[in-house]
């Protein structure tokens, strides 16, 4: 069985306490879909980031007001202003050299 890393997951960070997690996920069900089935079904509380990343192309989005809004279209915009801030990284882009990590690729 192959691994296919140049494509699109997905991961979740919650809230738990005074810690974050992200919860455990099959790599079938790291799916936008996914997501946001799980989001609308109650099955993820507390959410404080939602990840979209490439590891072959060595990129991460925060995508989490995506995510949000597709999940629960029937809030508006004025309600959006003044909810709960869902990540305070949700405006930055983190690439695989601001985290540090160096590609190798074997020819």
């Amino acid at each position: 069985m192959a691994l296919n890393l140049d494509m699109s997951f997905y991961s979740v960070i919650c809230e738990l306490g005074n810690c974050f997690y992200t919860p455990e996920t099959d790599l079938a069900d790291m799916s936008l879909h996914r997501i946001i089935e799980d989001l609308q079904a109650g099955q993820l509380e507390k959410v404080q980031a939602v990840l979209e990343f490439n590891p072959a192309e060595g990129w991460c989005n925060d995508i989490t007001s995506a995510v949000l809004s597709a999940a629960f279209p029937e809030i508006g915009e004025d309600e959006e202003e003044t909810a709960e801030n869902w990540s305070d990284y949700r405006t930055e882009r983190l690439t695989a050299r601001l985290a540090g990590v160096t590609a190798r690729v074997a020819a």
